[in-house]
């Protein structure tokens, strides 16, 4: 059955005044907008719930932030109107363009988590994430990392997608510098061949296992190995105190049953299993409009996911590493395995980094044992949500 405890990806648009080369939204959906009752619809969905105990609100797009303010004072009433016994969070992924120190305030005075999105220098950053328009004479980078300054100084830890490609596969310690020097945490993500990733406009941009796994182990070692560790890496953080046996929140690529944990609501308030599955008529659970979200758990889809998960972990029965990967994310099996009843495609990127990782361990626990408390001190760990959600925390 779906947990009482999910995490909601709410896409407000899927339009976007950027146009990077590696988005994962299908062009078929890109007009896509949702309504002010709809969007009540999905708050009283969940906080007027029986059934739901916590809802983690993350407010997705597209650019979100493009529905303006009033649209989110709205969203902060409604969540506010309701006589709810649901405890509930927000958090919104944003390409920071739209971002204003009015806005900043907004959500931060309302305990919106804020994440952002930086494939590293600017080089590596401007050439894959594009600004749609001229008026702005700033670059991707620039308006990100004045954001993640902004943040900073009203008392917030700045936190950012890391999106590994074709530009960027080869640079983790250029990346690794700029974060570091910016204090900024980090989420690592493959590339996925989905939406604008997987036409024309993103042709050449996509990695292997091998590269990505090699990126991995790199990256892991600038950070294990620097004594003046300045910043938070997720997945590193998360499988270090995993493994050390401390209790932590596990992002949706590692997490088991992920479909009972997470969904995805599209603009129109089609419901899916996350939502990067947005723009796949297969996967959706059916309408907000027409259905008790507590009822996901019945749909037939629901337990063809639970039969789908079972054949691949048998796939994955023999591996060590099980407990730490569950086989992956089941969207990289769709578009980049192309074969749903298949393990993730970075598997073979995620044993050479876990066979790695380990040794170091192993060769040095008390750096192990430190780096698990520092980051319980941090606070939650970067979330990907769908993919595509990395959390600041106060």
């Amino acid at each position: 059955m779906m947990s009482p405890h999910v995490t909601l990806i709410v896409k407000l648009t899927n339009a976007c005044n950027m146009r990077c080369h590696y988005c994962f939204i299908e062009p078929s959906v890109l007009h896509k907008k949702m309504q002010p009752e709809t969007a009540r619809l999905v708050i009283r969905s969940f906080l007027d719930s029986n059934y739901f105990q916590s809802v983690d609100f993350v407010w997705h797009g597209g650019e979100p932030l493009l529905r303006g303010r009033k649209f989110f004072e709205m969203l902060v009433r409604e969540q506010k109107s309701r006589p709810t016994r649901v405890s509930y969070t927000n958090s919104i992924q944003t390409n920071a363009t739209e971002l204003s120190d009015g806005m900043v305030d907004f959500l931060t005075e309302h305990q919106f988590q804020i994440g952002l999105s930086l494939d590293g220098p600017t080089t590596l950053t401007d050439e894959a994430r594009r600004m749609r328009s001229k008026v702005d004479r700033r670059s991707a980078y620039e308006v990100t990392v004045d954001a993640a300054k902004r943040l900073q100084q009203r008392g917030r830890s700045a936190g950012a997608i890391v999106v590994v490609n074709r530009n960027n596969v080869n640079e983790p310690e250029a990346i690794y510098s700029d974060f570091s020097q910016r204090g900024i945490y980090m989420k690592i993500i493959p590339l996925t061949r989905s939406g604008l990733a997987a036409t024309v406009y993103g042709d050449g941009l996509e990695v292997n296992a091998e590269e990505y796994g090699g990126f991995l182990i790199r990256m892991f070692d600038l950070w294990f190995d620097d004594p003046k560790r300045a910043i938070k890496i997720d997945p590193f953080a998360q499988h270090i105190s995993r493994i050390l046996g401390v209790n932590v929140a596990h992002s949706c690529f590692f997490t088991r049953s992920c479909h009972h944990h997470f969904l995805g609501i599209s603009p129109d308030g089609e419901v899916f299993p996350c939502g990067m599955f947005q723009g796949e008529p297969s996967f959706k659970y059916g309408d907000i409009h027409e259905m008790d979200m507590a009822s996901v758990g019945d749909a037939a889809l629901f337990k063809a996911l639970d039969e789908r998960e079972e054949k691949v972990l048998n796939q994955c029965g023999e591996c060590a590493f099980l407990d730490l990967c569950y086989s992956g994310c089941m969207f990289h099996s769709l578009k980049d395995s192309k074969v749903m009843d298949e393990k993730d495609y970075f598997c073979a990127s995620y044993r050479m980094y876990f066979e790695h990782a380990l040794r170091r361990l192993h060769a040095d626990l008390s750096r192990a044992t430190q780096l698990a408390v520092t980051a319980l001190a941090q606070g939650p760990a970067l979330r990907t949500s769908a993919r595509r959600t990395v959390s600041s925390s106060e």
